[in-house]
Formats: C-alpha cells, sequence, structure tokens
C-alpha cells in the first residue's frame, strides 16, 4: 500500500472559500508557501473519495451539529493508489489507521459496526457507544473532490476542488484549509496576501443536511 500523506495529524488553523477566479492565484502561493508532496511532485491534485458512517437516525451527525462530545468516522479512499484509511475525530482529539483494501471494502459494505472494535481504542469505542447507543452503523454519505497540497515537516496547505457527494450535492466553493502541528502557527504570508473569505465547515454536516 501507499504511505498516507501527512501521517502526523495536524490542528486545523484555517479554512477559507475559493471562488473560481482566485483558482490560480491560491495554486501559486500554495507552491510559493511550501514544498510540494513527494507523492503529488507535480502538483496534478488527487482524487479523494470519502465516505461518513453513522446510525440511521443520525445519532452522530446530532452530536456533531451540537458541537460538545462528538465522534465522527469515515473511510477515505486515496484513488488509484487502492490505499484507505479509517478516521475517528472528536472535539479535541484524531485518530486514523491505514486499512488494506479487503477490510476496506468489508467495511464499507456495512459491516463497520462488526470491524471497529478491532480498530480503535477503547476511549474512542467507549464515545461511539455513548452516542450510538448500540445502533448499527452504516454509511450515509459519500463525499467526492480533488485534492491538491502542499507542507513541510510542520505545516501543511490543502486545496479541495469540485467537491460533491455521490447523491448529488455540489459545494457552492473550492475550500482551502491549514494546518499545523503547531496550534500557535500563523498561515504563510503567501495565503495571507489573497485576502480570502474565512468560512466554518463541516463538509460531514454540509453533505447530511436535510
Amino acid at each position: 500500500m501507499t504511505a498516507l500523506p501527512a501521517l502526523d495529524l495536524r490542528s486545523n488553523l484555517g479554512t477559507w472559500s475559493v471562488s473560481a477566479n482566485l483558482v490560480p492565484a491560491v495554486a501559486r502561493a500554495m507552491t510559493e508557501a511550501l514544498p510540494l508532496e513527494t507523492f503529488d511532485s507535480g502538483f496534478q491534485g488527487q482524487d479523494l473519495e470519502t465516505t461518513y458512517f453513522d446510525t440511521k437516525d443520525f445519532a452522530l451527525r446530532k452530536a456533531r451539529h451540537r458541537g460538545s462530545k462528538y465522534l465522527t468516522l469515515r473511510i477515505r479512499c486515496y484513488q488509484s493508489s487502492d490505499t484507505y484509511a479509517l478516521s475517528a475525530k472528536t472535539e479535541d482529539a484524531k485518530y486514523r489507521v491505514v486499512l488494506d483494501s479487503q477490510t476496506a471494502g468489508f467495511l464499507l459494505d456495512g459491516n463497520m459496526s462488526l470491524g471497529l472494535p478491532a480498530l480503535l481504542p477503547g476511549d474512542l469505542l467507549a464515545r461511539l457507544a455513548d452516542l450510538a447507543q448500540d445502533k448499527p452503523l452504516v454509511p450515509i454519505t459519500t463525499i467526492c473532490f480533488r485534492r491538491y497540497a502542499v507542507e513541510n515537516d510542520r505545516d501543511r496547505l490543502t486545496f479541495d476542488t469540485g467537491v460533491h457527494t455521490k447523491s448529488g450535492k455540489h459545494l457552492w466553493t473550492s475550500v482551502l484549509e491549514f494546518k499545523s502541528t503547531d496550534r500557535d502557527a500563523a498561515p504563510p504570508s503567501a495565503i495571507e496576501t489573497l485576502n480570502l473569505t474565512p468560512i466554518k465547515l463541516s463538509k460531514f454536516l454540509w453533505a447530511t443536511r436535510i
């Protein structure tokens, strides 16, 4: 399996909306600010497909919307590399584990509840039990986009374009994010000079909003 980008999980310190007319400027600013990633040395982007899981009555979405104690669960496919990752996120922690294609397929086929005990640490399983109340998890939505990314040992910029769900929803904007292992880090000056519009966005909440 191909190694995942950014194995050291970083904190999201900034999210911006990017209109179509600013896409070239953002791309140039990104490549000026940080080195190209080794797995995308041509800065051609990578297609990602992310499936989120929830109970049928959206117990995890409701908790995420409240924003206090929540848990989001997703499987991301890094297309063309046959690489998968299971990610879990709470209000103050992130966890990610690489999956082989057979395990990913098993979970995506509706067996998430069966497979999680062997994949998640105890504290996250306890959070899931508290929120889901033993209700089975099912795939709720799949979000697709093309991601461009640059990074160094500390900072990472990701630029997601063409964000849409398999059910037909399309996000009105491209999305730039700045992440870092240093919670006090500032975005690169090349990005700040573009005067982009900050937004607060959860792709999970957006994709599942009725």
